[in-house]
């Protein structure tokens, strides 16, 4: 039952092959019969006729893709491939008749000589497939043609698509960026007067709130046309963070920052290290030794790798702390594309993050008119 499902299959798929066959194999029996006074047997058609079948598909389906290699090997590769496929074919259609001789009054004839007449009967009707294979190995290409023409383009569309959709999540975020400048004045004007009001009595408490402020000037300040800042300004907020952490918690936390100082001068998106770092103090343990946490930035085969490591607090949700790590995701589309990773997850108890991106934004390919 499978078997015949398969074979209709077949059938269904090449169904334009066979039909084209049945049409050319009945029209010229009848035309030559008619024109001749002469009709073979069933078995004489049916043996020729799948002798040129062959030769047709060999050549047009084997021989002619591998003689075509786009070189121009042809000129002599494709005589003499056809010479010795014609040898083939001689030899083969001389052993049919002399079969058929023996089994049946064919034509008449008593014997078959390979002689010139014979030779060149069958070099005339080699010719005819061999050719008609040639346009059907032209039209195979054609279309192999159309197709990756097609496919180039289909690409090309989607490319295009997707830097508008990049260019629409960047003009979000430009509208975003924008809404959180208005008037931010106010915010740092309040924080100056806290701090100037609480100096004198609590100078500790009055520089945590300069250096809250420090940060949140430099979250906003970021320059938004420059797409990077160089690490080192990073560094200096992320090393802020960790020092009002300390003031909080009077020294009682672990965190590592690891670095050299030839990361200090990569040029990188600015937030990053600041997003990580506050996830670790949101979300992650801090306080106790035997659960460090570690932020590393390093150089490794011409790209910054940044990886963060932490135990998470017992009642944290995953889902909150892939919010931050969320936008990350988002922005290093916008500026590196598919160059730049982000992973991150659970390892038994340890959440991580690893991040890869290239040591500069690659430049928008030029425009031609």
């Amino acid at each position: 039952m499978a078997v015949m499902k398969h074979f209709a299959n077949f059938l269904i798929k090449h169904k334009i092959h066979f039909l084209s066959w049945i049409l050319f194999i009945s029209g010229e029996v009848v035309i030559i019969g008619l024109a001749t006074g002469v009709f073979g047997d069933l078995l004489t058609y049916a043996s020729h006729y799948l002798l040129n079948i062959v030769l047709f598909y060999l050549c047009s389906l084997w021989l002619y893709p591998k003689i075509f290699d786009k070189t121009l090997n042809w000129i002599w590769k494709l005589p003499t491939h056809l010479a010795v496929v014609f040898a083939i074919y001689l030899m083969c259609s001389y052993l049919i008749d002399n079969y058929l001789l023996k089994e049946t009054n064919w034509y008449g004839f008593h014997e078959i000589n390979l002689g010139r007449k014979f030779i060149f009967s069958q070099l005339w009707r080699a010719l005819f497939f061999m050719g008609f294979s040639g346009f059907y190995f032209l039209f195979r290409e054609h279309i192999k043609e159309i197709e990756s023409r097609k496919e180039t383009e289909q690409s090309h569309y989607q490319d295009i698509i997707h830097k508008r959709e990049l260019q629409l999540q960047l003009e979000n975020a430009k509208n975003s960026y924008l809404k959180a400048q208005i008037n931010p004045h106010l915010l740092f004007n309040t924080l100056s007067f806290i701090y100037q009001d609480i100096l004198s009595s609590s100078p500790k408490s009055a520089e945590v709130i300069m250096e809250l402020s420090d940060i949140m000037r430099y979250s906003i300040n970021c320059e938004f046309n420059e797409p990077t800042v160089p690490l080192k300004e990073e560094l200096k907020q992320v090393k802020k963070l960790v020092g009002l952490q300390r003031k909080r918690f009077e020294n009682e936390i672990f965190v590592d920052v690891i670095y050299k100082q030839e990361v200090a001068k990569v040029k990188f998106i600015p937030l990053v290290l600041v997003t990580l770092t506050e996830n670790i103090f949101k979300h992650g343990m801090f306080q106790e030794p035997e659960f460090p946490a570690t932020l590393r930035i390093e150089v490794q085969n011409n790209q910054l790798v940044i990886s963060c490591i932490n135990h998470p607090k017992r009642r944290t949700s995953i889902e909150s702390m892939n919010k931050g790590l969320d936008n990350i995701r988002q922005r290093l589309a916008i500026a590196y594309g598919s160059d730049a990773t982000i992973n991150y997850g659970t390892n038994g108890d340890l959440f991580y993050v690893r991040i890869t991106a290239p040591l500069s934004i690659p430049q928008p390919a030029s425009k031609t008119e």
